[in-house]
């Protein structure tokens, strides 16, 4: 629950469309502005469904809305200027923003949402490939053992790391190296579910969450399709490019029950696989049987 101070600015939306939904978007979890209504003549505009979910109450009656929500300021987004005329007769001039004034706020409204999307996007994404970064895959792998851990079920972690593309970046150059992570990672994104997490973590190294009723072989099939997936040629600005990858596989809960734990361990499994000739995969019993 947001906790609003005593002074919030109370606000009125009139106008359930684009700019309404720009200003719930914006606003809902601002703590010194409490949207008090929102009225739209039909009741199923866009904004409309989202107020009601945030239990904000909903008017199709303009003079309903003002009688509920005064005091309080209106923003008038529609483009009648009546209801502006209107409202400023019932609340003041002071009060009442609409016409140009609106129309203006709707667009930087607008602007603002989208640019605050594309920094979270920055923020939780890997730059070159569009996958999740580090934080939000540990993010993520916390959910995920939060949901295991209620329902009682099994996530395999898995850790990534592409043999030979050193070489490749080195001699072939950094266009070329990149364009091959972004391939990568889309043969591997390819090989999970929606359900599921790919993340990279850094350089050549990837990251994968597989939960929601998996089991030991399936978790194992997986990273077996993927190795197979890696080692089909990739054609790469005019040139063959081919390489392989080393997976380590730890699962929760048999292996570890937090995130740095279950990371550290498949991180380990990998460097096994990469030792034991790499192009394959390495489990955690491996690494146990390795040190007895």
């Amino acid at each position: 629950m947001i906790e609003r101070t005593t002074n919030a600015q109370r606000i009125l939306i009139i106008g359930a469309g684009r700019g309404g939904t720009a200003m719930l978007d914006l606003f809902l979890k601002d703590p010194m502005i409490c949207i008090i209504g929102i009225i739209d003549v039909n009741p199923e505009a866009p904004a409309m469904e989202i107020a009601k979910k945030n239990s904000i109450p909903c008017f199709t009656n303009l003079d309903e809305a003002i009688t509920a929500s005064r005091p309080c300021l209106a923003l008038n987004l529609s483009a009648d200027e009546s209801v502006t005329t209107h409202v400023e007769s019932q609340l003041g001039s002071k009060n009442v923003i609409g016409g140009f004034q609106a129309r203006f706020l709707w667009k930087l409204i607008t602007r603002l949402k989208k640019t605050n999307e594309q920094i979270l996007h920055l923020a939780y994404h890997d730059a070159l490939t569009g996958l999740p970064n580090r934080i939000l895959y540990y993010d993520r792998l916390n959910q995920a053992i939060s949901r295991a851990h209620r329902d009682k079920e099994l996530i395999g972690v898995l850790f990534l790391d592409l043999d030979g593309f050193k070489l490749i970046n080195d001699t072939q150059g950094h266009d070329v190296g990149d364009a091959l992570l972004r391939e990568a990672a889309k043969r591997i994104t390819a090989c999970i579910r929606n359900s599921d997490t790919v993340a990279r973590m850094g350089g050549d190294e990837f990251t994968v969450i597989l939960c929601n009723g998996q089991t030991p072989k399936s978790i194992n099939r997986v990273a077996e399709k993927i190795i197979d997936t890696i080692n089909k040629p990739f054609f790469l600005n005019g040139r063959n490019c081919s390489i392989s990858v080393s997976i380590g596989i730890s699962l929760y809960p048999n292996h570890g029950e937090t995130p740095d734990q279950l990371v550290n361990i498949a991180d380990s499994a990998m460097y096994l696989a990469k030792h034991g000739g790499k192009n394959c995969c390495r489990t955690a019993e491996q690494i146990i049987e390795r040190e007895d």
